[in-house]
Order: structure tokens, then C-alpha cells, then sequence
């Protein structure tokens, strides 16, 4: 085993670790007056209290985006690093890489392209949010994207009234792409496959942070009913998406 896919393999493995012992809850990001409320994933209302760490979460059953659609794929866009063929009655391997950090986000299907801040634990054992309103976050004690294993970027909703990153998190539907560029000059692609909203005193953390063989991502953000007594929204949109393909610079 290379000394990259050992590091891999140690950052799941502690990242396990680190989300059992805490308790690694929903993402607060309640920090300052955060109206309009943002949109419910895709154009729905989710019963978010179905979900809890031992039942399978509630996610919208989003359609695919057609391949007409602004934002959409073409096909053949990403011609390198594709999943690999499986024979007949075999699955395919996982597609993988190395570890190297990310350094920026792009969903092209609702606008976004933000570098991003490292996230740590706070004193709560919850994950931080972003200082800057305007840049998401990768949370550092999870798998860089790309690596085996899940890695979690967040974003604020809104910001003093105003829309910010992930303003349009919940429009995402089945389909669409997620680029993270990594400082090895490779994109790592990643294909949505759900969304959901969920009330943070049922976050679904084991759905959400448990390791998985191959390099998937979830995406955070606040939604649902705005508390104006406590500055917060009640609920998270999260967004599990995996790697289908990666292309170099």
C-alpha cells in the first residue's frame, strides 16, 4: 500500500473514531439574521422527523436533471478516471484517490464556486461553520473529497437577509454534479443521489459522517422554519453525492 492511500486509509479510520466518541451533531448556522428562508430540496417539504441515526433517512426522491437543462452535464464531459466496467455478476470497484486537500467547490447546476476554510470540531463536538458567509467549508477530521471514505463540506443559507453560498443547496436533483478541485490539480467529480431536509434534534449523523469504502461527499446547510427568537433555522439540507469520475488539470 502507497504512503498516500495509507494516509487514506488512517484519516477514515480516525475520522470514525473521532465522530463515534463525539456525537458530531446537526450544523449551527444560526450566526447572524437569516431571512428569506432558503428553498426545501427539490421544491418539497420533507417530514424530517422520520429520520434519526437508526432509521434510513428521509430524502427526496429528486428526478433527474435533463440533460438539456442549464447546469447539466454533457455527455462526455469528464473523460478520464470513469468507473471502471464491471463483468457480468461482479460490482465495480469504488473509484478512489490519493489523499490531497481540496481547494474549491463547483456545482455548476446552481452557481457555486467557493474556495474553502477548514472546518475543526468545536468545543460542543459539533462542526464548525464558515467565518465567511460567502465560502464553504471542508470539515478537516473527514477524508479530503476523493479519498475512501465520506467527506463533508457545509455552507451558510443566508446572510443578514441576504442569499449566500449554499442559498440553492435544495434545488440540487438526482444527476447533478459536484466538482472539488484538489490541490494535486485534480477535480474530483462527484453524482448527486439524494437530498433531504431534517430537523437538527433528528439529525441523522451515522447516515451522514459513517465511513464508506468509496469517496462520497455530503453537502450541509441550514433550512426548514426560521427561529427568529434564537437567530436559527430548525432544520439541515444534506446532499449525498459520490465520485463517479476525475479528470487533471
Amino acid at each position: 500500500m502507497s504512503r498516500d492511500r495509507r494516509r487514506a486509509h488512517q484519516l477514515v479510520t480516525l475520522a470514525g473514531a473521532v465522530l463515534a466518541g463525539t456525537g458530531v451533531v446537526a450544523v449551527g448556522c444560526g450566526i447572524a439574521s437569516q431571512e428569506p428562508a432558503p428553498p426545501s430540496p427539490g421544491g418539497q417539504a420533507i417530514d424530517s422527523g422520520l429520520a434519526s441515526d437508526s432509521d434510513e433517512p428521509a430524502a427526496s426522491p429528486a428526478s433527474p436533471r435533463s440533460s438539456d437543462e442549464p447546469g447539466a452535464d454533457k455527455p462526455g464531459a469528464d473523460k478520464s478516471g470513469d468507473l471502471a466496467q464491471a463483468h457480468p455478476g461482479e460490482q465495480p470497484e469504488p473509484l478512489t484517490l490519493d489523499y490531497s486537500q481540496p481547494v474549491r467547490v463547483e456545482i455548476p447546476s446552481i452557481g457555486v464556486s467557493s474556495t474553502l476554510e477548514e472546518l475543526e470540531l468545536n468545543s460542543a463536538g459539533a462542526m464548525e461553520v464558515p467565518a465567511d458567509p460567502d465560502q464553504a467549508g471542508w470539515f478537516t477530521p473527514a477524508p479530503p473529497p476523493g479519498v475512501p471514505g465520506v467527506s463533508v463540506i457545509s455552507g451558510h443559507v443566508t446572510w443578514n437577509q441576504e442569499p449566500v453560498v449554499f442559498f440553492r443547496l435544495g434545488d440540487l436533483r438526482a444527476g447533478d454534479k459536484i466538482r472539488v478541485r484538489r490541490a494535486d490539480g485534480v477535480t474530483a467529480v462527484f453524482t448527486v443521489e439524494r437530498i433531504g431536509e431534517f430537523a437538527k434534534s433528528t439529525f441523522p449523523t451515522k447516515a451522514v459522517y459513517t465511513p464508506t469504502d468509496g469517496a462520497e461527499i455530503r453537502l450541509i446547510t441550514c433550512g426548514g422554519e426560521y427561529h427568529e427568537a434564537n437567530n436559527r433555522y430548525l432544520s439541515n439540507v444534506i446532499v449525498w453525492a459520490t465520485m463517479t469520475s476525475y479528470h487533471r488539470a
